[in-house]
């Protein structure tokens, strides 16, 4: 987390200051170290901007397309290519109690989840400003390296996604990525497959 906030300490937009009532609401639910960043940096954009972060309330949509197996369940960041980062409790999980208490990243263009860890897992897989991963690539970030320099910077709620969506059989060709409404991208790909992660099926 140190290594974080001092690597983007200078270099980060801040959108806006988080408000108490956000805190408050989440303070004991999401890890301490995130509350911190909240308090201390507020929501905006990181990371030579890769990563935002968002307020939760403003991605609960996402549960419209989203089944959860743990609680609480909570967004928390989008990735410049419009994937989201969760926080996974364990409420009330007896099967495994071990799980969960987690952070995952939610791939919105493949529809496909994997478990990143704890919070130094998380924040410590962004390392330095190129966005070099030191172990492996959690986030699939290549199309990224790719297009960051090609297209224009992102606004806060924007995302780089791709025109036609790979869920709408769009080609995963740097030359179909555009700047899009991150919100918008979202919802154009949950409608269009259903659900983006359905434990039902």
């Amino acid at each position: 987390m140190n290594e974080f906030i001092s690597r983007n300490m200078n270099t980060y937009i801040k959108i806006a200051d988080v408000p108490e009532n956000i805190i408050d609401k989440y303070k004991g639910i999401l890890p301490e170290e995130l509350i911190y960043i909240w308090k201390k940096m507020g929501f905006g954009i990181y990371e030579n901007s890769f990563l935002q972060l968002i307020n939760p309330e403003d991605y609960n949509f996402i549960f419209e397309y989203v089944d959860t197996i743990l609680e609480p369940t909570i967004p928390w960041g989008i990735t410049a290519l419009g994937d989201i980062l969760f926080w996974e409790g364990n409420k009330g999980w007896t099967i495994a109690p071990d799980e969960g208490n987690r952070f995952f990243l939610l791939n919105i263009r493949s529809c496909k989840r994997g478990v990143i860890g704890d919070i130094d897992a998380t924040l410590n897989t962004f390392i330095g400003r190129e966005f070099f991963i030191k172990d492996k690539d959690f986030f699939n970030s290549k199309a990224y390296l790719d297009i960051k320099d090609k297209l224009p910077k992102l606004n806060y709620g924007e995302c780089y996604g791709y025109i036609p969506a790979l869920a709408l059989g769009g080609s995963k060709s740097i030359k179909n990525l555009k700047v899009v409404d991150a919100k918008a991208y979202i919802h154009l790909i949950g409608q269009a497959v259903g659900k983006i992660i359905d434990y039902g099926e």
